[in-house]
């Protein structure tokens, strides 16, 4: 017999399986016609994740959350207004990226960050819940990563954040980050290559980039 626990667990897995299955662009599709569990489904998919790049800009946590809170509250109200998103993720960030510098600019806590001046702000700090060695035997290797990406510039860590721990391409981070499509080429090639000395052997690197080639 099942009891209530019981239920209300597989409940939430078959809900996070569905979530998982639904493409961002039928989520988009069904907000834009006012539907609550689609607009709960991409909330629930994007919410850490623009957390964590908002915690890699600012460190307010209180701001980045204001902004989430902000920007979500903008797609319901506006949902019927929306355009037809080509890809979902990156309207999102670009949205995000965009909200929080006006943020930021507003309360005059920072100089504007993303700017391409090499003293922006941008922390490298590696995704918890999409974290490619979940292994607590890998520590050591993903305590590698995050040394050897640190030691890149702030501008190089943003768009390796963008590219291969948010799927974004190279178009999008152009636009995202206001830079040109071959300067986000350069930043990334020159990151890969500073990354494949520091790592050289170990195989978090491989599984990085054969995860997420370019």
């Amino acid at each position: 017999m099942l009891n209530d626990s019981d239920f209300d667990s597989r409940q939430t897995k078959a809900t996070s399986a569905l979530s998982d299955s639904v493409h961002d662009e039928n989520l988009w599709a069904n907000l834009k016609i006012g539907n609550e569990l689609a607009f709960s489904m991409l909330y629930k998919r994007y919410v850490n994740r623009l957390f964590n790049y908002g915690m890699h800009s600012c460190k307010d946590r209180d701001l980045v959350k204001d902004c989430l809170q902000e920007l979500f509250a903008r797609l319901w109200a506006k949902r019927e207004t929306l355009g037809v998103a080509g890809s979902v993720n990156y309207y999102l960030f670009k949205s995000f990226r965009r909200l929080l510098i006006a943020k930021l600019i507003a309360n005059r806590k920072f100089s504007l960050p993303f700017r391409g001046e090499p003293t922006s702000v941008f922390e490298f700090i590696p995704p918890t819940e999409d974290s490619i060695m979940e292994d607590e035997a890998k520590s050591h290797q993903l305590a590698m990563l995050k040394n050897s990406i640190n030691s890149l510039t702030k501008r190089q860590r943003e768009a390796i954040f963008l590219k291969f721990f948010n799927d974004l391409s190279y178009h999008e981070i152009s636009s995202i980050m206001e830079l040109r499509v071959d300067s986000v080429y350069n930043l990334i090639s020159k990151s890969i290559d500073v990354l494949r000395v520091k790592l050289k052997g170990s195989v978090i690197f491989m599984v990085l980039f054969c995860l997420f080639p370019g």
